[in-house]
């Protein structure tokens, strides 16, 4: 079996630059191509056992994602386990299904074997439960202020969207999200919707729906509403799948969307690398934020002593679709 010295004498170069090649740290180009050329040629294997018993540093991240269903997660766990691998980390993928004790074993996991670190997308109060030193970087929500987070602005996209249906002359705003007043991002995006209603003199209304399943008993409620009323209406759905969910059942309803009925939902959902889903949308950055909860989770596993609770927003924009007028 070949060893690191080995590549480095086929490379014509030293074992500090093999190393720092394969744990991700800048070497001259030229240098990069001939041990690349050379771990191909001698098939060389990284052992990561020895590499954590010498200098004690876990080559693993755990990252806890609620599920893999959404483009959403799908999208960021693509971009999440991109930038861990380039600093030469290797990802582990645990799904909880939103299931509070999941993450609670899955950060069990993670101590008992010394990962490097842990990335978390929960909607839990899960960080409020870790005890250990392993670094953590919360994506979304992190309530105990222990943990870096990183997120979208979420109240921002409130704003954005009121002001994007404002643009388009629409009689009656409504704002439709979820009924868990607990939903950290849910309720930044209602307030900044409500803000800028409040302060640009905006007749608005709040609608509150159950977003495990299709409420009818509501949906009914704003179809017979928007049938009755010879007025236009603007709707901001607090996620994609609430927008896409409403623009079908107006439809099969004969309502007309965006003539009767424009929506925007909040996501951006990227169904495949090159294809959107055709709802207009705020549109979250998933790359800036894989990227700046990967190099925030990087800093503190590389320096033992990173004290600073850093919070970062991560700007988002509006994307026209089928469901407005653009």
């Amino acid at each position: 079996m070949s060893s690191m010295k080995d590549v480095a004498r086929e490379a014509n170069v030293s074992v500090a630059t093999v190393s720092n090649f394969l744990n991700g740290k800048k070497v001259r180009p030229k240098a990069a191509k001939e041990i690349d050329s050379a771990i191909k040629k001698l098939n060389y294997v990284r052992n990561n056992a020895a590499r954590f018993l010498k200098t004690q540093q876990s080559a693993f991240v755990v990252f806890v994602v609620p599920s893999v269903w959404s483009p959403f997660f799908s999208e960021l766990t693509f971009w999440v386990q991109k930038y861990l691998d380039e600093l030469g980390y290797k990802m582990v993928l645990c799904v909880s299904e939103n299931d509070y004790q999941k993450e609670k074993s899955y950060v069990t996991m993670a101590e008992e074997q010394r990962v490097a670190g842990i990335l978390s997308i929960s909607y839990s109060d899960l960080t409020s439960h870790v005890h250990s030193d392993i670094p953590l970087v919360s994506i979304e929500k992190e309530s105990t202020a222990q943990f870096s987070l990183v997120s979208s602005d979420n109240y921002e996209g409130g704003k954005i969207a009121a002001k994007e249906l404002n643009k388009r002359k629409l009689d009656n705003l409504i704002f439709i999200g979820s009924a868990n007043h607990n939903s950290v991002e849910m309720n930044a995006r209602k307030a900044g919707f409500i803000d800028y209603c409040n302060n640009h003199g905006l007749k608005f209304e709040i609608v509150e729906i159950d977003s495990r399943k299709k409420d009818k008993k509501v949906i009914d409620s704003l179809i017979q509403k928007i049938k009755s009323a010879d007025t236009s209406y603007g709707i901001f759905a607090h996620t994609d799948e609430l927008a896409l969910v409403l623009t079908e059942e107006f439809q099969e309803a004969g309502i007309k969307i965006p003539e009767q009925v424009q929506i925007i939902g909040f996501d951006g959902w990227q169904l495949t690398a090159d294809t959107q889903l055709t709802v207009s949308s705020i549109r979250q950055n998933v790359e800036e934020i894989a990227k700046e909860a990967v190099d925030q989770l990087h800093k503190e596993m590389e320096n033992p002593n990173y004290k600073e609770v850093s919070r970062l927003m991560i700007p988002i924009a509006f994307r026209p679709g089928d469901t407005t007028k653009n």
